[in-house]
């Protein structure tokens, strides 16, 4: 539900004048329209949409046409797998595709996408430069994008949280946490806060002590949550400190932290997931595709998309030569997920471990939320009924 939501259209949350003038100027200096129809030298390319599709314009297509001459036509999705299996199987298959590492792995099991040679990019060491799991059977990743917490300086003057386990620790941080309404990555987080290594998150949650473990941990902060369902809804309740701290998308975050330098980001414990580029096998055009992809993912051109996005690039190589933000002159690293400094404890999601074991620990978390939802509104109705009794009794006391 929420693996397909991280790339917010353009007009999500505005968290400032300085996150506008970001999107704004994104516009404006890219003014690029999809071409109307494809041609021997275009390739088509099925991408997202809003400022992430934007930058990919600006860092990847337009380089890419200037050096090759060979015009890049985008087919705007927003994620759903029967509309893509469409665009990559139809009777116009679109030549490349961007997809997150869930999808990559389905439309790969399906048969869909043609396999990638890792030595087909022609350089030793290249296989080494990417961050783990980048390379694989049918893609090669170009961004990371994580759910990581932010949190509200001003409600921590006394000592701002390094560590996820602030999460669980109401006692030295109090305040409300907003987190997913969703098991996916909500349950991943308490066990990282509780103390589980990410490399045994999902052996551990596979097992009844570690279910267990993870709802335990969330009943620690149960009168303290507010549960989102919408993408937006987590950095704007920090913005209007109706929670102290928010699990929230890190391109959200990103803009948020630009225009408001009271929202810091706890990077400790965040939970990565990954876009790769992939060739669909219908494409008619791959050889061009593969020459795309292999410029894509050259280290500059993963650095200068992160320069507009905030999302990390996959190869190491490419992190030393991100810098500023070209426009409002931001320093990105510390707003990137594979940053070395805020990739130290990070997890990397696992899709195929929720398609294959969610089923079950899915219902108890909907059965927990219905619990907290309950309690919040007895609480809501008790305070409704406080307030009634109090303004009934000063308009008794009234002359």
């Amino acid at each position: 539900m929420f693996s397909q939501s991280h790339r917010p259209p353009l007009g999500g949350i505005a968290a400032g004048r300085r996150v506008a003038l970001v999107v704004l100027a994104i516009t404006v200096v890219s003014g690029i329209q999809p071409a109307a129809v494809r041609a021997q030298d275009t390739l088509s390319v099925a991408t997202w949409g809003g400022a992430y599709g934007r930058a990919q314009e600006l860092a990847l297509f337009e380089p890419f046409a200037k050096e090759t001459g060979t015009v890049i036509a985008t087919e705007i999705y927003d994620g759903d797998l029967p509309k893509l299996k469409a665009l990559i199987d139809g009777s116009t298959p679109v030549d490349v595709v961007d997809v997150s590492a869930g999808t990559l792995k389905t439309l790969c099991k399906d048969g869909l996408l043609d396999p990638i040679d890792a030595a087909s990019f022609g350089a030793d060491g290249v296989e080494l430069d990417f961050i783990a799991g980048g390379l694989s059977d049918c893609g090669v990743a170009s961004v990371a994008w994580s759910t990581a917490v932010a949190f509200d300086r001003k409600a921590f003057q006394k000592g701002a949280p390094t560590s996820i386990s602030a999460l669980l620790d109401t006692a030295r941080f109090p305040g409300k946490r907003a987190l997913p309404k969703d098991p996916r990555r909500t349950l991943e987080l308490v066990l990282l806060a509780d103390g589980v290594a990410p490399e045994t998150i999902y052996s551990e949650l596979a097992t009844t002590e570690g279910a267990d473990r993870a709802f335990t941990a969330l009943d620690k902060i149960k009168d303290n949550v507010l549960l989102w369902d919408k993408a937006e809804q987590p950095i704007t309740w920090l913005l209007e400190d109706r929670v102290v701290m928010a699990a929230g998308y890190s391109g959200r975050i990103f803009r948020a932290a630009v225009g408001d330098r009271n929202v810091g980001v706890l990077w400790d414990g965040q939970v990565y997931d990954v876009d790769a580029w992939a060739i669909p096998k219908a494409s008619k055009n791959k050889k061009e595709a593969l020459r795309f992809i292999r410029f894509a993912t050259e280290p500059a051109q993963l650095a200068a998309q992160a320069r507009l996005t905030a999302y990390g690039p996959m190869r190491k190589s490419a992190l030393d030569l991100v810098g500023a933000h070209p426009i409002i002159n931001v320093e990105m690293q510390e707003f990137l997920p594979t940053a070395p400094a805020n990739f130290q404890k990070a997890l990397k999601f696992d899709d195929a471990w929720w398609g294959q074991n969610g089923a079950t620990i899915s219902q108890r978390f909907s059965t927990w939320v219905a619990a907290v939802d309950a309690a919040e509104a007895a609480r809501e109705a008790a305070r409704k009924a406080k307030e009634a009794a109090e303004e009934e009794k000063a308009e008794k006391a009234a002359p």
